[in-house]
């Protein structure tokens, strides 16, 4: 077995066609003896430069196989070859082999430059690149060459929502008798609490569509509050005061602490009641301490527990037990007072 894998550690190295240290070309060459390639990182196009390093500046670029066009089919007893994959979708062949395309980026012939449908890469982005993702698929000036079919109120690229209607203008459904049966508030297609649970989510199980309510009352699902965030009937909407998330911050995001509670703009929900939850006795859960805040009664600043190691207030407000919050101008020993 020894020998074996002995054997097999050249062969591996020797098919490899680039470097590890990023160098191509004539003068620099791969473990196989060949001209060094570069290796291809998604989702540009990597080449090789007139520098003999791998980059995606590519305009420059010495000619390339050209690998963007779809594989020829060979001819049974023809040279022994393989026949090219089945394909789904029609291939036109009008690919750049640099994986660029649209109107910046035109074929030698000038006709217009598109992505192979058929392989990862089917999407024109903005900038002319193919790709996959969404910013290749879904922007306002994108192409996808995957046709999209529907089959009854269904697309074939699994988006769904308002943004995603069909010909009716009706939003795009999923269906529900799939593993892709709950629109996400993306408009994607698909199964899991981030498709199915989130507030605007869609569930299409059951014959009917079923909407995850966005409010419960005047308090949304997603922990947006105030006048940016209204409800149906255009009043502010606001956070459970009882909740941990009590208060709207000027971002307008219900939450907890200063940030969201104390700020000029900031609005608190908490009734007295509520606001108590927050002490014991004279000190706060959250150790802060002093005169920015105060106790509920408003009698005085808030204080640190002198029986526990937080014992004493800094004068940024905390309660703490070492130097810096004990032994300064400003800080409050409770242990000693």
């Amino acid at each position: 077995m020894f020998p074996l894998l002995i054997l097999l550690i050249p062969v591996l190295v020797l098919g490899q066609r680039f470097r590890t240290d990023g160098l191509c070309g004539e003068d620099n060459l791969a473990p196989d003896g060949n001209p060094a390639t570069c290796e291809h990182i998604p989702p540009f196009p990597t080449c090789c430069q007139k520098n003999g390093h791998c980059g995606w500046s590519c305009d420059d670029a010495p000619p390339v196989p050209d690998v963007g066009r779809p594989a020829e089919t060979q001819s049974p007893g023809g040279g022994g070859g393989e026949s090219a994959p089945a394909q789904v979708f029609t291939s036109n062949g009008l690919y750049r082999s640099d994986g660029k395309c649209g109107v910046s980026y035109p074929l030698e012939d000038g006709t217009l430059a598109e992505c192979d449908p058929n392989s990862e890469y089917w999407c024109c982005s903005e900038h002319g690149f193919c790709g996959g993702t969404e910013e290749h698929c879904n922007c306002e000036t994108c192409v996808n060459y995957r046709p999209v079919h529907v089959v009854g109120k269904v697309r074939s690229d699994r988006r769904c929502g308002a943004k995603y209607p069909l010909q009716d203008g009706e939003p795009g459904e999923c269906d529900g008798s799939t593993q892709n049966h709950c629109c996400s508030i993306h408009g994607y297609c698909g199964p899991g609490p981030e498709h199915c649970d989130c507030a605007g989510c869609v569930d299409y199980r059951g014959g009917v569509p079923v909407e995850v309510p966005l409010f419960d009352g005047k308090v949304r699902a997603d922990r947006r509050c105030g006048s940016s965030f209204l409800l149906p009937d255009g009043s502010e909407s606001e956070c459970d005061g009882s909740s941990e998330n009590p208060c709207c911050s000027k971002w307008g995001y219900c939450g907890p602490g200063d940030e969201h509670c104390s700020c000029p703009t900031c609005k608190d929900y908490r009734t007295e009641e509520d606001k108590k939850k927050d002490w014991e006795g004279t000190w706060r859960k959250d150790r802060r301490c002093g005169a920015d805040y105060p106790l509920p009664d408003g009698s005085g600043p808030g204080e640190c527990n002198p029986e526990s190691e937080n014992y004493c207030c800094s004068k940024w407000g905390f309660c703490g037990g070492d130097g810096e919050h004990c032994d300064c101008p400003e800080c409050v020993d409770y242990k000693s007072k």
